[in-house]
């Protein structure tokens, strides 16, 4: 459907979350923000994804040695969710007023971070996979540009699909990293290929019927270009 906003607004701290854990994060902020300590700023919280990125580097190092060292991997993809979910809720809470520096940083930081997850399975892989890890980071880079590209065309900030979000990602790779400890690093050594070719072909379905959507928006604005002539609106998708 296509609706109007108003040019000079920043939806950027609105994301749109419609995925399957949704209910359970709002249950859980709605228990755990009274205990955030007032000295705990919302930048603080953001900031605290370069330790939590550091920390996946260094527990993927350690990893090819033994194995355990997943178990901090996973620490640390737990803490950086707990910390990016309490981050903006705080600044709303506390009205803070870092909106813009919020939306830079936590997702520059979400970008750091998804590099960080690649360098640090990397550490479990043959040399002879380096062309399929540069590969994978090319691939899940493309989503996060994809949904910034999609938030300049419509002022709609999504980041889920089909009820599938970061937050679902994160669960998987908890789940992986204990498949991985009980069975051993070959089994990510045979499925990372199958990931590889999985990212590239929804990622290109992603491209391919968004391309789709925003070539009929643009078709549409033509139409209603002697309405909107010298007025205030643009056009979105929702």
């Amino acid at each position: 459907m296509v609706t109007l906003f108003k040019k000079e607004t920043f939806n950027g701290d609105k994301k749109h979350l419609v995925h399957f854990l949704s209910p359970y994060e709002k249950v859980f902020l709605k228990a755990v923000l009274p205990w955030v300590p007032s000295q705990v700023s919302t930048a603080h919280l953001t900031l605290m994804t370069i330790l939590w990125s550091v920390g996946i580097v260094m527990a993927g190092y350690f990893s090819r040695e033994d194995i355990r060292w997943l178990w901090a991997f996973n620490g640390c993809i737990v803490m950086q969710y707990i910390t990016d979910m309490l981050d903006g809720e705080v600044g709303r809470k506390r009205n803070s007023g870092l909106i813009k520096w919020g939306f830079y940083m936590d997702h520059f930081l979400d970008y750091i971070f998804l590099c960080a997850i690649i360098i640090g399975y990397s550490f479990l892989l043959p040399p002879s996979y380096f062309f399929l890890t540069l590969l994978s980071l090319t691939f899940m880079a493309g989503f996060m540009v994809h949904a910034f590209i999609d938030f300049a065309i419509t002022n709609n900030f999504k980041i889920s699909c089909n009820e599938f979000g970061v937050s679902e990602m994160r669960c998987v790779l908890v789940l992986l990293n204990i498949l991985l400890m009980i069975f051993g690093k070959a089994l990510f050594i045979g499925l990372f290929p199958l990931f590889v070719l999985a990212s590239f072909l929804g990622l290109s379905f992603l491209v391919y019927t968004s391309q789709k959507v925003y070539q009929h928006v643009d078709a549409l604005q033509q139409a209603q270009e002697p309405t909107l002539e010298g007025g205030e609106y643009g056009t979105k998708i929702s």
